[in-house]
């Protein structure tokens, strides 16, 4: 018979070590921030915050209830095409809401607004990068932009702009006019947030090294900062000769620093192009898979 394994790796482990970290911070960034000032920053967690002060219902309940019926649509228009890390997320975001809410000030660190809006949305931004780190969402206007797609071929983006503006013109109707705009600068601060810290997560560096010095400078490359060095064959255009250019992929910041001292001490005359690449895959990087 056939022993069936229950071992977890522990890429598996980190996954949702990091998922569930980035749901914290979404959460914390709810109760401290956002929903005690009337805040509402688009998505299902904006729309239970209209909610939870027209109906008193409670955040976290009212999201998992939310999100549960769009998994339900989306499931017949667009087929079982979400993963097992996204029902996690979307079930520890609510349970999380709602329990911090039990222990955390019922009005918030501040009633300053502005200061709501950016950290509020500096805590949620940063928790919601971490979670798409790992390939997961937490549901909500991910799912109706992905539903719009399906049926009107809007574009995704598009659409999650339309669905947040819809849920800030609510918030607008609800608590007033200053509110509705403090909600749809939430939704501008809270998208730029996440872009740059998943570009803080996922960003390497990629270096071209032109010199007639190359296989000196690769060499060093591989074993003083243990990165992996790629030639591509290169011709200057005016005179005419040929070598080899160097490519490598870094990870860290020192490490182009010192991939530069090892470039100037072998050939000051070379020609260096650094770039970022916002996600590289393979050994020493991420796994394709």
């Amino acid at each position: 018979m056939k022993r069936i394994s229950l071992r977890i790796s522990p890429v598996t482990v980190k996954t949702y070590v990091v998922i569930t970290f980035g749901v914290m911070l979404v959460a914390l960034g709810l109760d401290l921030f956002l929903v005690p000032n009337r805040i509402a920053a688009g998505g299902v967690s904006g729309l239970a915050t209209i909610l939870h002060y027209l109906l008193g219902l409670p955040v976290g309940a009212t999201m998992l209830v939310l999100n549960a019926i769009l998994f339900v649509i989306a499931f017949r228009i667009l087929g079982v095409g979400f993963g097992i890390k996204s029902f996690y997320a979307t079930i520890a975001l609510s349970f999380f809401v709602d329990v911090f809410a039990r222990f955390l000030p019922p009005s918030g660190l501040t009633n300053d607004l502005m200061l709501a809006v950016l950290f509020g949305d500096f805590l949620t931004g940063a928790g919601m990068a971490l979670i798409f780190s790992m390939d997961a969402s937490t549901g909500g206007t991910d799912i109706v932009a992905m539903i719009l797609k399906k049926l009107f071929d809007l574009d995704v983006p598009k659409g999650l702009l339309l669905i947040d503006f819809t849920i800030t013109l609510f918030a607008a109707a609800s608590f007033g006019i200053t509110i509705g705009m403090y909600s749809l600068l939430a939704v501008i601060v809270n998208s730029f947030t996440i872009d740059n810290v998943l570009t803080g997560v996922a960003v390497s560096t990629q270096v071209i090294i032109i010199s007639m010095h190359s296989r000196k400078i690769a060499e060093r490359i591989m074993t003083e900062v243990n990165r992996g060095v790629t030639f591509l064959k290169g011709e200057g255009a005016y005179s005419g000769k040929r070598y080899d250019i160097v490519l490598t992929v870094l990870r860290r910041r020192r490490e182009l620093a010192r991939v530069k001292s090892i470039v100037k001490e072998e050939d000051p005359k070379a020609f260096i192009l650094v770039s970022h690449v916002h996600e590289v895959f393979g050994e020493g990087f991420k796994n394709i898979e």
